[in-house]
């Protein structure tokens, strides 16, 4: 049985660097990136997700090296896989000013049409300790399927995708927020919500919505946590590397974060695991596969960076 089950999509990016070179075709979307924010603290991970039959084989070549369990993984001859142009601001947060409408309405409706597609969930996933959801359609069958994983024992991880420009899907999501585990919004949609750009004031908004844990990313200003054991908030900064590419860092942290959650219900140290592992996607181009080193790194990192945590 699969330990740690994570759910989110796959695109292709077309990525602008940090020094502002263009890198096309690497693989893309939350589900491989928050699988390998979970893979780097845990060996039973596995990925839900969907493609097109014509996966480039660069992409599928990293899938494969994750060292994740891919029973899950489905692909469609009838849709092509969502591609998109990643490109970032001096605070590391995606800009949309680089695309255009009808570029960024071709990605959505791909979207939209490859997750309407049936997801058979493989037997060894119907168990796991934790289901981590990365999406915006809160009232997806996966959503679904996940809250019976959840009936079962699961602990129910959501990392939601908030459009934060239109709130469209805001009351979709206060409504189901109270029904899982663990949230880990990013700050424009967490600080929107709350209408507050005080951390402190955002997580108290944000503490009252039913979960157990929050986790607020902030990018290059780290991230903010909060759980209802503790009932206190703290700051947790980024770990310093050379960035060259921010794609993916949040969605890898939320993975962390899933496993730390779990094994230790203290989300200090959860997002320190976040952190860390989003911190081994910024240094690098695309998502990467998990080696010994990086996961004998990843430890040692842990207790350093517990001690630079403050309270909020």
């Amino acid at each position: 049985m699969i330990d740690y089950v994570i759910y989110g999509k796959i695109i292709i990016d077309t990525i602008r660097l940090l020094d502002g070179r263009f890198v096309p075709e690497q693989l893309g979307g939350g589900g491989p990136q928050g699988a390998f924010g979970a893979r780097l603290w845990a060996d039973s991970v596995g990925l839900l997700t969907r493609s097109g039959t014509d996966m480039p084989a660069g992409p599928e070549a990293v899938l494969r090296s994750l060292g994740v369990d891919l029973q899950g993984w489905q692909q469609y001859s009838q849709h092509p896989t969502p591609r998109g142009l990643m490109a970032y601001d001096d605070q590391e947060y995606m800009l949309k000013t680089e695309r255009t409408k009808e570029e960024m309405s071709r990605v959505s409706n791909s979207i939209k049409a490859i997750i309407a597609e049936a997801l058979p969930i493989p037997a060894d996933y119907e168990n796991p300790q934790v289901i981590h959801l990365i999406t915006e359609y809160f009232h997806e069958p996966m959503a679904d399927e996940a809250l019976r994983m959840k009936d079962r024992g699961a602990i129910y991880s959501l990392e939601p995708i908030i459009d934060h420009e239109h709130w469209s899907n805001r009351d979709a999501l206060l409504a189901y927020l109270p029904k899982v585990d663990t949230v880990s919004p990013d700050w424009p949609s967490a600080s929107g919500l709350a209408e507050s750009k005080d951390p402190k004031e955002v997580l108290k908004f944000w503490s009252k919505l039913g979960t157990s844990a929050v986790s607020v990313r902030h990018g290059i200003q780290g991230s903010y946590v909060w759980d209802k054991f503790s009932d206190k908030m703290w700051h947790i900064p980024i770990v310093r590397v050379n960035a060259v590419d921010p794609t993916g860092c949040g969605n890898s942290y939320g993975g962390g974060f899933a496993v730390g959650w779990h094994e230790h219900k203290d989300a200090k140290i959860a997002g320190c695991m976040g952190t860390i592992s989003a911190s081994f996607l910024a240094r690098e181009i695309g998502v990467i596969g998990v080696t010994p080193q990086a996961e004998r790194e990843a430890e040692a990192l842990l207790s350093q960076h517990m001690e630079l945590i403050k309270p909020i």
